[in-house]
C-alpha cells in the first residue's frame, strides 16, 4: 500500500504538528513537489471545509493514509459580513476524535455566542483552529480534475501542477459547483446575475437598484445586505409565502422539550428520529426517500434576519419571471404577479437566491468517464451504506449524498455521523480496533 505519512490528532500528548515533525515528514514544497509526501496515496479526500476536516482527523487517528486538498473553510471565510449560521452551535462542529472541541466549547472559551445566533466569520475561526489542530498536513490548493486510470486507481491533477493518484478518492466539496440559475436567467450576461454563492461583498451594490430571486435564507438575507450596503433591492418570491423561523428559546420547559425535542436540525420528533437513527432512510424505498429530500426542512429564513428586512425591503410573493434580457448596463425583467396585470422592473443586477442542485455532471472536476460511470438518484450520486459510488473507490458526502440517505446529511450536522462511519470503513476493522485500543489507552 502507498503511503502518505498523515498525522493523527492526538489528545496524548504534542501537537499533530510536532508529530508529524517527529516522524520527518517536512511540511513544505520544493520544486512543485512535497518533501516527504510521496505522490501515490490511499485516500485522497477532495474539500476542505467541515465534511472533510472531520474525516482527515478520524482518518488520522486510525493511521489510514491520506492526503487533503483545498482551502480550508473557504466557503465559511468568503461568507459576506452580517451573516449568521442558520443551525444551532451545537449542531454546527468540527468533529475530531478527541472531546473538548465542540463549536459551543470554543464560543464559551473565546466569550462568545454558544447557542444561537453564532455568526459565519466566528465558525470560519474555529474551524480553521480545528484545522491547525488535528489536520495541519492539508495542503490548500484546489484539485482540477479526478479520472480514472487502467489499473483501478484515481489519478488527480492540482491546481499546482502537480499529478497523484490514489486508490480511493472522498468527495466533500459541499455546495461548490452546485449553486443553480432558472433558466429565464442563464442567458444574461455574467455581469448582470450572480448566484449569492459567490456573493462575498454587498458593498458594490451601493446606490443600484438589485433584484434578488428567491424565497429561502440566502435570498432574504441577500435583500437585507443590499440594503444596509446603501442599495435598494426587492426580493422575488415564487411562492405564496416567506417563512421565518421563530426563535427557539434554549431553556425550554421539560413539556415542551419533550413534545419537541431537541435535534441537530431544529425541534421535534421526525427530526429527533433522523438525528437518533441517521442511517435510517438509506434503507427506504428510493421513492420515498427521495420525496422526503425534496420536501422536507423546504425555504425558510432565520429569526435574526427578520427585522432586517420587514419594512425595509419590499417581499413581493407569488411572482414569476416571464422573460429577461439586458438593455444596455441594466436588465429588463418582466414579471407575472398572481390575480396582477405583467409589469415591468428594471435593475442595475439580478441576484439569484434559489438554491442548490445535486447533480453529479456540475461537479468539473470530475473527468465525464467517471461522471458516466456514476448511478444516479435523480442527478445525485446512488450511494452505498459506506457512502462509496457504484464507480468503486469513489465516496461522495455532504449535500450530495443527501438523495441517499435523507435530508439530515445537507447539514453540517451530518458530519458527526458520516466521519467515524465512513473513516472506520476506510481503515478497515484491524485499523479500526487499533485505533479504538489507543483511545482507551490500552498497548496494542
Amino acid at each position: 500500500m502507498a503511503a502518505c505519512n498523515a498525522p493523527r490528532a492526538s489528545s496524548r500528548g504534542g501537537s499533530p504538528a510536532s508529530k508529524q515533525r517527529q516522524r520527518g515528514v517536512a511540511p513544505k514544497q520544493r520544486g512543485g513537489l512535497w518533501w516527504g509526501v510521496p505522490l501515490d496515496c490511499d485516500v485522497a479526500i477532495v474539500g476542505s471545509g467541515p465534511y472533510a476536516l472531520s474525516i482527515a482527523a478520524q482518518l488520522g487517528e486510525l493511521g489510514v493514509e491520506h492526503r487533503i486538498f483545498g482551502p480550508p473553510m473557504k466557503f465559511w471565510r468568503d461568507m459576506p459580513a452580517g451573516i449568521n449560521l442558520k443551525s444551532f452551535a451545537f449542531a454546527t462542529s468540527v468533529y475530531v476524535p478527541s472531546r473538548g472541541h465542540t463549536f459551543p466549547e470554543w464560543c464559551r472559551a473565546n466569550g462568545l455566542e454558544d447557542f444561537e445566533p453564532c455568526t459565519m466569520a466566528s465558525f470560519a475561526a474555529y474551524g480553521m483552529q480545528m484545522q491547525d489542530r488535528f489536520v495541519p498536513h492539508l495542503e490548500p490548493v484546489e484539485v482540477t480534475k479526478v479520472s480514472g486510470r487502467t489499473d483501478g486507481r484515481f489519478e488527480l491533477s492540482l491546481a499546482s501542477e502537480e499529478r497523484l493518484s490514489a486508490r480511493r478518492v472522498v468527495f466533500a466539496t459541499g455546495l461548490s459547483h452546485l449553486a443553480t440559475v432558472p433558466d429565464v436567467l442563464q442567458r444574461l450576461p455574467k455581469g448582470l446575475v450572480t448566484h449569492t454563492f459567490f456573493v462575498s461583498d454587498y458593498s458594490a451594490f451601493k446606490g443600484k437598484e438589485v433584484a434578488v430571486i428567491g424565497g429561502g435564507a440566502s435570498a432574504v438575507e441577500a435583500g437585507a445586505l443590499v440594503h444596509e450596503a446603501g442599495g435598494r433591492a426587492e426580493v422575488l418570491v415564487r411562492d405564496a409565502y416567506a417563512i421565518f423561523h421563530d426563535k427557539l428559546d434554549p431553556n425550554r420547559s421539560l413539556y415542551y422539550r419533550l413534545r419537541y425535542p431537541h435535534s441537530i436540525v431544529g425541534p421535534g420528533f421526525k427530526n429527533r428520529m433522523m438525528q437518533e437513527a441517521p442511517f435510517l432512510l438509506h434503507f427506504f424505498p428510493e421513492s420515498y426517500r427521495v420525496r422526503l429530500v425534496k420536501s422536507y426542512l423546504g425555504p425558510a429564513s432565520p429569526w435574526w434576519i427578520k427585522d432586517r428586512v420587514l419594512g425595509k425591503v419590499p417581499i413581493t410573493l407569488r411572482t414569476n419571471i416571464v422573460s429577461a434580457e439586458p438593455t444596455g448596463s441594466r436588465v429588463r425583467l418582466v414579471l407575472r404577479t398572481s390575480g396582477a396585470p405583467e409589469r415591468v422592473l428594471e435593475v442595475d443586477h439580478v441576484i439569484a437566491g434559489t438554491g442548490y442542485d445535486a447533480d453529479v455532471d456540475r461537479l468539473a472536476y470530475l473527468d465525464p468517464d467517471l461522471r458516466r460511470r456514476i448511478r444516479r438518484v435523480e442527478r445525485a450520486p446512488a450511494l452505498s451504506r459506506n457512502f462509496e459510488s457504484s464507480a468503486p473507490g469513489l465516496y461522495f458526502v455532504g449535500p450530495i449524498a443527501a438523495m441517499s440517505f435523507g435530508p439530515i446529511f445537507r447539514f453540517v450536522g451530518g458530519a458527526q455521523y458520516v466521519a467515524p462511519a465512513l473513516s472506520r470503513h476506510l481503515a478497515g476493522p484491524m485499523r479500526t480496533a487499533t485505533g479504538v485500543a489507543r483511545r482507551l489507552g490500552l498497548q496494542i
